[in-house]
């Protein structure tokens, strides 16, 4: 994300917050997970100098850097200035310790963008340490890293060293400041010894106390919405021993094989094997059916897991260890804690779970960890990881580092929400272009806000968790299914006596929310709902298709034009790259050029008047051409008049590959004749008939051979089926004109 800050001169300064009398006990908080042996701790104020409490002066004369150097009285500020590179500092401590651990509390500033942050220390001449790949800006950053962390394993090949005798602590900033300058600022650092193993109060006698049942309760709902078949598939597995996986996948096991046989072939089944969804699936079925035999299997898949990829290292360490997975995981391991509880499971089983639970929570609560697989810290992935800790330390109270935990989950799920969530026109909407994510985070922050009132913590989450439904609901066929925007699967046209054809409106209405993106018609034609919505979506890469102005329309319970929706997440593959692609979109598009899916690349705005709306809209996804569509209609009556235009800013710009194309929904049937498109449905009584800008066009349908790909939706994980596809090609700096009306079949014929 890019920041733009004051300069060096002007910034203000802000305390660290630490407090001068909280020194210690922000070390116990920070600490708290640990069995600390010795500590020593170097702070930048004077004044919180206490030798006898092992806290020691940290003095502007001991660091060493690239940048410039000031003290700022509560913490030690180092400036950068330059391009793309790496920045350093380097803090001598005034004699070595003996330490398995280091902590650093630290603030960056004005930095554009930012590879990572390296944080470690010299050891027989290598720098031994571990990367932040999403480090916060304009925040105070606490974080400590021990040697037998998950943590530290990842990221040096799951050495786990004895304490040594450090002498110095180092951070390096790869990135790229702003204009005016970027800022490492340094409150304190903090080194320790602790036991090399788990706390005694993790393995030595595991507190044996039920989950409270209201917690149980708020979990299982919420894993219950994201698997809707669990029994279905838990009885197969019972049955017939296929493997549960999420997405309602079923692959065939062996009984002799370890692992499915087609577990490697596709990503998304590794990501959910390794976030236990098997054992979630049968935990969730044992809950709601009283059978105990799913609660042995579940226990089993458990079990192998922890001996197959937690004791030992797995070979899969990308999905082993994957951000969103590994908090899904945590989530199963409590459940199953929860169980083992209630079914008084013995104690060595108990006790490798409970580990490996206090592992993966601090795993998660480290910001090395935090959103570590993404591009940019705010993603949907850290809500999980939030969420999954947040759980975490309200079923394990006795863990002293509980509170801890649930603060900083709270805490950092806020500031996710102030970045990833618009509101507009008094709808919350989450910025990640796809519908079906937007929901998926519903889903989740309707959890969180249920775990936060179970905390009884003041938060503005709940209140969050009530307002997004809203958009969820608006942004919604009266089918009760929605366009497949972006990274979101769509489902097939109904059929016959599954059509809902719902009475009219009550209050039709053009809605535009041009800070969100959207523009969304929902009005009635012939005492039938039509819904047009219109995507300008620019305020972030996540999840994003080629889709800018592109629209869908749904009319008399069936979806004519669509967007051909989400195959997988194998973005590379030829019929995914389609999918994505704006020539799979309802919208002008220049199919082989480069698309930029950055932010802030499009507009879109709209006025209405009586009946009468109109909608506007531009973006500049290529390079040195300006797309424009203007829509104008009513919401009484299904009549489209659309006129685009592309303009080259640069000659060299332009060309003969501007292509206008239309998708329509499965079941549609498509009829070409010059100019005049037409589009009928076996159990619709109506016609649409779409006059184009010229006769230069071309129906496709099911094209998968060959260089294009053409006339083929996506309906779901990794499925398909043929559509009728119309490709016009139209030309540059010119308006591009044309309508979309509705008729009777007895008229047209």
């Amino acid at each position: 994300m890019k920041h733009e800050r004051p300069s060096l001169e002007t910034c203000r300064m802000e305390p660290s917050s630490t407090g001068l009398s909280g020194r210690s006990d922000f070390l116990k908080k920070q600490l708290s997970d640990r069995e600390v042996q010795r500590l020593r701790c170097y702070a930048c104020a004077e004044s919180q100098a206490k030798p006898e409490e092992n806290v020691f002066p940290l003095e502007v004369s001991a660091m060493v850097t690239n940048g410039s150097i000031a003290s700022k009285g509560q913490f030690i500020q180092v400036a950068f200035q330059g391009g793309q590179g790496t920045y350093r500092a380097r803090s001598n401590v005034s004699e070595s310790f003996l330490a398995n651990g280091i902590g650093v509390r630290f603030r960056l500033r004005g930095w554009q963008s930012l590879r990572y942050v390296a944080i470690g220390y010299m050891h027989k001449k290598s720098f031994r340490h571990v990367k932040i790949a999403n480090a916060a800006q304009d925040q105070w950053v606490d974080f400590s890293i021990g040697h037998q962390d998950i943590a530290f394993g990842l990221q040096n090949d799951w050495q786990q060293p004895p304490a040594t005798e450090i002498g110095d602590i180092q951070i390096y900033v790869n990135g790229t400041p702003v204009v005016g300058g970027a800022w490492l600022e340094v409150d304190s650092y903090w080194l320790w010894q602790e036991a090399e193993s788990s706390p005694l109060w993790v393995t030595n006698g595991p507190a044996a106390v039920p989950l409270p049942a209201s917690l149980q309760d708020i979990i299982y709902g919420y894993l219950r919405k994201c698997f809707r078949t669990v029994n279905a598939q838990a009885k197969t597995f019972l049955k017939d021993g296929c493997c549960p996986l999420y997405g309602e996948i079923e692959l065939a096991w062996p009984y002799a094989a370890p692992l499915p046989p087609d577990l490697s072939t596709v990503g998304t089944y590794r990501f959910s094997w390794h976030s236990l969804h098997p054992a979630i699936i049968l935990m969730v079925h044992a809950r709601d059916s009283g059978e105990l035999a799913p609660l042995f299997a579940a226990r089993e898949m458990v079990t192998n897991w922890l001996e197959r990829s937690y004791f030992k290292p797995d070979g899969d360490k990308k999905f082993a260890w994957y951000d969103h997975g590994t908090a899904e995981r945590l989530l199963a391991m409590v459940l199953m804690w929860a169980i083992g509880v209630e079914h008084r499971f013995d104690h060595r089983f108990m006790t490798r779970l409970r580990n490996a639970i206090f592992r993966h929570g601090q795993l998660l609560v480290s910001e090395l960890f935090y959103s570590s697989h993404q591009l940019s810290r705010y993603h949907n992935h850290a809500w999980f990881q939030d969420i999954a800790l947040m759980a975490t330390s309200l079923a394990m109270k006795d863990f002293p580092c509980a509170e801890h935990w649930l603060d900083t989950a709270i805490s950092r799920l806020t500031d996710q929400m102030e970045q990833l969530i618009v509101r507009d026109n008094g709808y919350a909407v989450f910025v990640e272009n796809s519908i079906g994510y937007h929901c998926g985070v519903q889903r989740l922050v309707e959890f969180a806000g249920e775990l936060v009132l179970f905390a009884e913590k003041d938060s503005v989450i709940p209140t969050i968790g009530k307002e997004l439904p809203r958009f969820s609901q608006f942004f919604r066929y009266p089918a009760n299914r929605g366009p497949a925007q972006g990274d979101t699967f769509r489902r097939s046209n109904a059929r016959g006596s599954e059509i809902q054809r719902l009475k009219p409106y009550l209050d039709p209405a053009c809605t535009v929310l041009p800070k969100a993106g959207y523009a969304i018609v929902k009005g009635n034609h012939d005492g039938c709902r039509f819904m047009v919505s219109v995507l300008a979506t620019s305020l972030c890469r996540t999840h994003k298709h080629e889709d800018n102005l592109s629209f869908t329309l749904f009319f008399d319970g069936l979806e004519w034009l669509i967007d051909p929706s989400f195959y997988s997440h194998e973005y590379k593959a030829p019929l995914p790259a389609y999918l994505r692609s704006a020539a799979a979109h309802n919208c002008l598009a220049l199919p082989g050029r480069s698309y930029s899916i950055d932010s802030g690349l499009a507009q879109i705005d709209g006025s209405s008047e009586g009946a009468r709306f109109s909608i506007k809209g531009q973006h500049s996804a290529y390079d040195n051409v300006l797309i424009q569509r203007e829509i104008c209609g009513g919401i009484d009556r299904l009549e489209l008049h659309i006129v685009d235009r592309a303009t080259a800013q640069q000659s060299a710009a332009a060309g003969n590959d501007l292509r206008l194309l239309l998708h329509c929904g499965d079941g549609i049937e498509a009829g070409l004749q010059g100019n005049c498109l037409q589009l009928t449905h076996p159990d619709s009584k109506y016609l649409l008939e779409i006059i184009l800008p010229n006769d230069r066009c071309t129906l496709h349908y099911g094209e998968m051979t060959g260089a294009n790909i053409r006339g083929i939706t996506g309906l779901g994980f990794m499925q398909q089926t043929g559509i009728y596809t119309l490709e016009c090609e139209v030309p540059f700096e010119t308006d591009l004109p044309w309508t979309l009306k509705v008729k009777m079949l007895q008229e047209a014929r």
